[in-house]
């Protein structure tokens, strides 16, 4: 999912996060239920220091909505996510939480049901690893909190739930409004552009300046298969992923909550059998083109509606997370992170764009 990037003022919640400064706990209310839909978990997130401190609160455990604020296992093996990934605007305050100085923050997740699918590994005890990175603005580097798992045995009900059940695979943007529709294509088409280009430039220059600042460390074959499924849009597959431009499934779109797209994804047998990708007035109103980031830059997500579908195509097929938004801030990932982070791959290919195309 997206949200927009936004300057701050200097202040005491303006700087980039230091160990200590924040501190994570989490508690499970029962060890053993009946039933997914019993789970609850409670995460606390401390401010120990004589300061405020403000951060995107979203994609973390600070998000008790549809998003993902854990990593699930059961027996170390990864439990799929199953609710929704965004595109997010860092310059909306909707999605800032401030920490007061000397305070704690508490948040109840009661709703993991729908988000994760329990049921491909059956009943048993799973492991629920919160997701503690924050960030404090688009040019900071994230901070991980280190903080210990819970673990919840679910005795009997793990029945599939779904927030929005599908399958479908190839992107076919869906809008009764001419003039969105062809942006939508339009910008569908880049992103696809944008997804092969860098898959071509990691085949002729695997170590070159682009792939070593956003996804240095891994294996190129990883990351390349990624961009070019994406470049092909998984024509070979049955069915079709669609691509709205009036449609907020999830509640997401409006206000100041700073969604610019989201992904739905749904799983079967522990793989993603469909997805479909939801894109808000921001997109079409705020988020620059993709050419236009030959004198604009590429760091904030608002800059190219391509690579916006890039990024939310990255969700649909290869289960990436919001992990970090924002080019600077992407680059400082760990090489793990790197990988599994959706905007890794829009600045990597924007970046290949700018290098090539402008």
């Amino acid at each position: 999912m997206f949200r927009v990037g936004f300057v701050l003022s200097i202040s005491a919640f303006a700087l980039g996060l230091s160990s200590g400064e924040l501190q994570v706990s989490l508690k499970a209310i029962s060890s053993s239920v009946q039933s997914v839909d019993d789970i609850i978990l409670t995460a606390v997130v401390s401010n120990p220091t004589t300061a405020d401190i403000r951060v995107i609160a979203k994609n973390n455990v600070l998000d008790a909505s549809v998003t993902g604020s854990f990593a699930v296992s059961k027996d170390d093996n990864p439990v799929l996510f199953t609710g929704v990934r965004t595109t997010l605007d860092l310059s909306e305050d909707g999605i800032y939480m401030t920490i007061p100085a000397g305070s704690s923050v508490a948040v109840n997740h009661t709703s993991l049901g729908p988000l994760y699918d329990f049921e491909t590994f059956g009943t048993g005890k799973f492991t629920f690893a919160p997701v503690t990175v924050f960030q404090t603005g688009p040019d900071h580097a994230p901070l991980h909190v280190e903080t210990d798992a819970v673990s919840v045995e679910v005795t009997n009900d793990v029945a599939k739930r779904e927030l929005v059940p599908l399958v479908r695979r190839v992107s076919t943007p869906t809008c009764s409004d001419s003039g969105r529709l062809q942006t939508l294509k339009d910008s569908l088409s880049y992103g696809r552009s944008l997804a092969g280009g860098a898959a071509t430039d990691i085949l002729s220059h695997p170590n070159g300046p682009e792939y070593t600042t956003y996804f240095g460390g891994n294996t190129q074959s990883d990351i390349w298969f990624n961009m070019d499924r994406i470049a092909g849009d998984l024509t070979s597959e049955s069915g079709d992923r669609k691509i709205y431009c009036n449609m907020d499934p999830a509640g997401l779109c409006g206000g100041s909550g700073g969604v610019i797209a989201y992904t739905l994804v749904v799983t079967s047998g522990g793989s993603i059998v469909g997805s479909d990708i939801y894109t808000c007035d921001y997109f079409f109103t705020s988020v620059g083109t993709t050419p236009g980031i030959c004198t604009g830059g590429f760091d904030a997500t608002q800059s190219s509606r391509g690579g916006v579908l890039l990024h939310e195509l990255l969700h649909a097929t290869a289960g990436t997370a919001d992990i970090a938004y924002g080019c600077t801030a992407c680059a400082s990932l760990s090489v793990a992170n790197k990988k599994n982070n959706a905007d890794n791959y829009r600045c990597m290919g924007l970046a290949i764009y700018k290098d090539y195309d402008c």
